[in-house]
């Protein structure tokens, strides 16, 4: 147990030295810079923003310090020893897997075809079962900050599905991960690493606590496997090869059965023929205060049925200084709400809806990957150069 807090002491105590590094900062500086163009589509959509760019960029912060400490106890205690040698390989190809898809970044990918090279042609010489082993701590890490911060800054969305348009949320977060380990480099010792850890997902076919919840336990199940198979194979041959596959096909089973289940099942924030969904309640705003939640169905506002934004937008158009409200809560049934503010009146409900009318909403479409853009890009041109 004194060896455990040892290892504790001089984990939390190098982690936060990391403060003091430059490098550190340009690592958070990148982060500033995804949030702030986070940050600009949250405006768009709802008009202002839930929290600014820094804030997120501050509690990002202190969970991948977190996050970094629990990852360096893990490799100090079992005694993770790399060679920085076996990364001269393995990142450039993360780079080039990434202009295929962003999420082939992911060290699972690269990890897995360095590893599989490595063991059938003999070159290059890595450490598979300590490359795979490092692999599988850093996502037991990133499933952490996915379980406890993962939702922070989701922002509602509405994508086109099966014909319809249809609400839901998308989630991008990022962690700078400072984490120490030991390398052989002549000789072994520990040293500090730099790594960013990021998470991005999409509900439709569920809310964004639970969406997180389950990528989490699903992404901490698949570490502890690639865990087991990396100490599996340390003494039996067989395994680097199981784990070396394993890696890659495992990752991207996951994320296409996560992608199947959003897109072929029940959207919750679809349309209804009874009212007004609710998708999103701006804090602060009459909605929160009256405490509408998302997935509750607004059926009339001052004894006005409501179909569209534009119907609410008509009854508070003289900001009246009293509302009430029918809604339909799927745990309580209807309920009746009520606000007043007799000094500045009501102009706004401050909540984002789900309309079963054609309204002028921003459509999110799925970003894509780099080679597919230069592609389409080159197609234009040839087919305007031929016209």
């Amino acid at each position: 147990m004194y060896f455990f807090f040892q290892i504790l002491h001089y984990s939390v105590y190098n982690v936060l030295s990391v403060l003091k590094s430059p490098l550190f900062w340009v690592v958070v500086g990148i982060l500033f810079l995804q949030y702030r163009k986070t940050a600009k589509m949250e405006k768009e959509i709802l008009g202002t923003n839930k929290k600014p760019a820094l804030y997120n960029v501050f509690i990002s912060t202190i969970f991948g310090l977190i996050g970094g400490i629990i990852g360096s106890v893990i490799f100090l205690y079992f005694r993770i020893v790399i060679n920085p040698g076996d990364f001269y390989y393995i990142l450039p190809l993360a780079i080039i897997l990434s202009l295929i898809h962003p999420r082939f970044m992911c060290f699972s990918y690269a990890g897995g075809i360095i590893s599989l090279i490595s063991l059938i042609f003999k070159w290059p010489q890595i450490n598979v079962a300590e490359i795979m082993f490092v692999v599988g701590v850093l996502h037991l890490v990133e499933s952490f900050l996915i379980l406890v911060d993962g939702i922070n800054s989701k922002i509602p969305i509405f994508m086109e599905r099966e014909r319809e348009i249809v609400g839901g949320f998308t989630m991008n977060r990022f962690w700078p991960v400072p984490f120490n380990i030991f390398i052989h480099s002549g000789h072994i010792y520990p040293i500090t690493i730099m790594a960013i850890l990021g998470y991005s997902d999409f509900a439709l076919s569920n809310y964004p606590k639970r969406k997180a919840t389950e990528s989490a336990i699903i992404l901490s199940l698949f570490s502890i496997i690639l865990l087991f198979l990396s100490w599996l194979s340390t003494d039996y041959q067989i395994f680097k090869y199981v784990a070396a596959f394993f890696a890659p096909l495992a990752h991207e089973t996951i994320i296409h059965i996560g992608r199947r289940k959003e897109d072929k099942g029940n959207y919750i924030f679809a349309s209804t023929e009874h009212g007004l969904k609710v998708l999103d309640v701006l804090p602060e705003s009459i909605g929160e205060k009256i405490s509408l939640n998302p997935g509750d169905i607004i059926l009339s506002l001052n004894g006005h049925r409501v179909y569209s934004k534009r119907d609410i937008d008509y009854v508070l158009r003289f900001r009246p200084s009293y509302i009430w409200l029918d809604i339909y809560n799927k745990t309580r049934g209807v309920v009746f709400k009520e606000y007043r503010d007799y000094e500045k009146g009501i102009g706004s409900l401050g909540v984002v809806v789900v309309s079963n009318t054609p309204e002028h909403v921003l459509i999110v479409e799925e970003s894509k990957p780099p080679i597919r853009r230069l592609l389409e890009r080159f197609m234009r041109k040839k087919s305007s150069f031929k016209n």
